[in-house]
């Protein structure tokens, strides 16, 4: 009896216009059926197969991890600005001089832990949170919801998304 493993693939040599019968008794397989063990044959494949397994866990654990980040559109960021939110630029102080988000305070990454609770943000009051691509945004979350700020928002692919809407930017 032939032994069937889940990574063989079968091919049909067969010539035969009804093509390639497998029996009923489903023990017998007829003999112009070809077994290739891409695995045995091929050790690159192993690799390949690793690294599709590899890449489908990262994937997992990104999004996982990023599930309690709350990313806005630039359409979502403007009508919680009009609602009065405090707007945090994370940026370094030269990014944020160069043009940042009217009435946004600066507040770089590299010293958020040492200057946050020194902001007297209201901690009630939502919170966006702004740096060039949303990533560092997306850190600083982790931060401010340690500081028990309850309603904290990321602007999804950060300023870039906003100067592609062509939305306004001050400069200080």
């Amino acid at each position: 009896m032939e032994r069937i493993l889940f990574y063989n693939a079968r091919l049909c040599l067969h010539s035969n216009p009804y093509g390639c019968i497998v029996q009923s008794n489903h023990a017998k397989i007829m003999s112009n059926w070809i077994t290739v063990d891409f695995f045995v044959q091929n050790p690159l494949n192993i690799m390949f197969a690793a690294l599709a397994v590899g890449s489908a866990a990262l994937l997992l654990w990104q999004s996982l991890a990023n599930r309690n980040v709350s990313s806005v559109s630039v359409t979502q960021a403007s009508m919680l600005i009009s609602a009065r939110a405090q707007i945090i630029d994370v940026r370094e102080v030269e990014a944020y001089v160069s043009g940042h988000i009217k009435n946004a305070k600066s507040l770089p990454f590299s010293q958020i832990r040492e200057q946050l609770p020194l902001l007297k943000l209201k901690k009630d009051k939502p919170v966006l949170l702004v740096c060039e691509r949303g990533s560092v945004g997306t850190k600083a979350v982790a931060i401010f919801k340690k500081h028990e700020f309850t309603d904290v928002h990321v602007l999804d692919l950060g300023l870039k998304a906003w100067r592609e809407a062509q939305l306004p930017l001050v400069k200080d």
